[in-house]
């Protein structure tokens, strides 16, 4: 900047010493004139020159500030990262996949019916694999300043983090089976297979993480074969009645045959509440699956559900009292072939 200075000093010297020794009948013919003209443009390249050079070294200063605050970003990005996948497994531990074996491979361990009413997870069951939030609390900048003089760049990634960051992708998403009276499965009637692949999961989860003493599993279905294999599980069986094979096993072919066994035992049970810490827990909960397409559940159920028992309700009935926003979901395939849960107003689930 300096050398530009020093040039126009000797610039302006070199030309008043030319002027006067030209004479001053040019200097008075207009030519002077000139002088203070180039003064002007000599100062106006000088102050461009100057004034370019600043506004050079102002932006790279800009973007080395977003270069090292989109760095940080990614930093903290990195961290979140792990945070969220340590918070995965944590949940896969708790919830594993049914379909890939591992819960044959906690069969005899010390997880096997791990699960008591007292427990804070009794009665959670996979349902599939969805979203939830961080538990890493993600805290905003608080010192920010107003709007018109935020940096633009800087500003919109920080949102974006905050937004995209906060929640866990294809982590299990568990039904909490007792917090409701029942929960109501539909799909179109060619999808009748996948909703029962779907109880069955659930099925068999709630049997490995819970002991035959704390929960029982009733089967109401018309398709025999496809539940055949319920036969086996100890939580199936009869405590009263037996048959020469053993205790009879809880499989009904529709829903007055259940109510003949059951009717007087879900009579004496309170009004359905939700789970809360403190509140009577009833001697035993029961599961009960109706896989029969138009069933009436209404006599299980009762007026207001009932205490310790949850349906698993595959109708079809759209008149059933589990048919709402709040306990149905909806089975559909989208373009890809991914089978879809949905709850109402088309929320995905899992």
């Amino acid at each position: 900047m300096w050398v530009w200075v020093l040039i126009f000093v000797a610039a302006a010297v070199a030309l008043m010493v030319m002027l006067y020794l030209s004479g001053a009948r040019q200097l008075s013919g207009g030519s002077f004139f000139l002088f203070p003209v180039m003064l002007i443009s000599m100062l106006g390249i000088l102050r461009n020159r100057m004034g370019g050079t600043g506004k050079k070294a102002h932006g790279s200063a800009i973007n080395q500030d977003r270069a090292d605050h989109l760095r940080t970003l990614d930093e903290q990005r990195a961290k979140i990262h792990a945070a969220g996948r340590a918070q995965a497994r944590e949940i896969c531990y708790h919830h594993p996949d049914p379909t890939n074996g591992s819960l044959a491979t906690l069969v005899g361990t010390g997880r096997m019916w791990e699960r008591t009413p007292s427990e804070r997870n009794f009665g959670h069951a996979r349902l599939g694999l969805g979203v939830t939030r961080l538990k890493t609390k993600l805290q905003p900048p608080t010192k920010v300043p107003p709007p018109e003089f935020r940096e633009t760049v800087t500003t919109v990634a920080v949102r974006d983090l905050l937004i995209a960051q906060n929640v866990v992708h294809d982590v299990p998403r568990p039904l909490h089976l007792f917090d409701q009276m029942g929960w109501a499965f539909f799909g179109e009637p060619q999808m009748r297979s996948t909703v029962q692949g779907l109880l069955r999961s659930l099925i068999c989860q709630i049997c490995v993480f819970h002991g035959p003493d704390d929960v029982k599993i009733a089967i109401i279905s018309d398709d025999e074969a496809s539940w055949d294999w319920a036969k086996w599980l100890p939580h199936n069986g009869d405590d009263e009645l037996v048959d020469a094979c053993g205790p009879v096993r809880l499989i009904f072919p529709d829903v007055p045959s259940f109510m003949e066994r059951y009717g007087d035992a879900l009579a004496q049970r309170g009004p359905f509440q939700t789970r809360q810490e403190g509140s009577p827990l009833p001697e035993s909960f029961l599961v009960t699956v109706v896989d029969l397409p138009e069933a009436d559940c209404s006599p299980i159920l009762g007026a207001q559900g009932r205490l310790g028992v949850s349906v698993l309700e595959a109708t079809g009935n759209e008149h059933s009292v589990l048919a709402n926003g709040a306990t149905a979901f909806f089975m559909a395939t989208d373009e890809n072939g991914t089978i879809n849960l949905l709850k109402a107003a088309g929320q995905e689930v899992c």
